[in-house]
């Protein structure tokens, strides 16, 4: 079964919750035979939500399952702030991901100098570090692009499995699943977030794997989910994690 669990309707606020909008997104999900379709907006964006759009226009695609969520940007020692983000919704799932280290969004294109002020394992553990506090919170359904630190090609010396080992128990000891995001194939790095390797660390570790595009327009939305579903059968997957009223359901790939 495809899902997609990662689907951005407004984008980076370049388009919004309206019936019409939404309705193109699920028009493209049901184009690419997607079954499952999540909205998860960034958390900058909860002002801006509008659940009731969304529901209405998944009244027009009734073959379609369509779940609501959130993309939150771990926040350090701010639970509090996190928890409102939370519950600000009735959401189906919520995304736990790391795009900063300290005050620098590292996955933006304007900001790739900083990069050589980091010794390259130094900076490696720092983001796993952030992704196992992400997986101990207790805030979140799945984690989101596992290894996003390697988006514009800046690799660590170490083997990467030695530096991601820490985090992946954490995630293991959660019970929380990670996604197979396509995105990366469109990024400098041309990889799915995460890598083959990690990706078969998860699965001796049986983490459980769900399915995303991060589609930021309409016409992204289901983008090579089908070769994410043969990443992850060639690695032993056959199933895949799907979420409903915060629950997460085992469905077979």
């Amino acid at each position: 079964m495809l899902v997609d669990y990662h689907v951005h309707a407004m984008g980076h606020a370049t388009s919004r919750h309206t019936v019409e909008e939404i309705s193109a997104y699920l028009e493209t999900a049901q184009k690419r035979g997607v079954a499952q379709i999540g909205f998860a907006d960034h958390d900058r964006y909860l002002d801006d939500y509008n659940v009731e759009a969304i529901a209405e226009a998944a009244k027009r695609f009734p073959q379609l399952q369509v779940r609501l969520g959130v993309e939150i940007d771990y926040i350090r020692n701010a639970n509090e702030k996190l928890n409102a983000m939370v519950y600000r919704y009735p959401f189906d799932f919520v995304i736990g991901s790391v795009h900063k280290i300290h005050s620098w969004d590292f996955d933006h294109s304007g900001y790739t100098k900083q990069y050589g002020l980091w010794e390259e394992d130094r900076l490696y553990k720092e983001y796993f570090a952030r992704i196992a506090e992400v997986a101990r919170s207790g805030l979140f359904s799945f984690i989101g692009h596992l290894d996003l630190i390697k988006i514009f090609k800046y690799r660590c010396k170490s083997p990467v499995l030695e530096l991601a080992e820490e985090a992946l128990q954490a995630i293991k000891k959660s019970g929380l699943p990670c996604e197979i995001n396509t995105n990366g194939l469109n990024k400098p790095i041309q990889e799915f977030y995460p890598s083959r390797e990690l990706l078969e660390r998860c699965f001796e570790l049986n983490i459980p794997i769900t399915l995303s595009s991060d589609a930021h327009f309409s016409h992204e939305v289901g983008r090579d989910l089908e070769k994410a579903r043969e990443l992850a059968w060639s690695v032993g997957y056959r199933q895949v994690a799907t979420f409903y009223q915060r629950k997460c359901m085992m469905e077979p790939l």
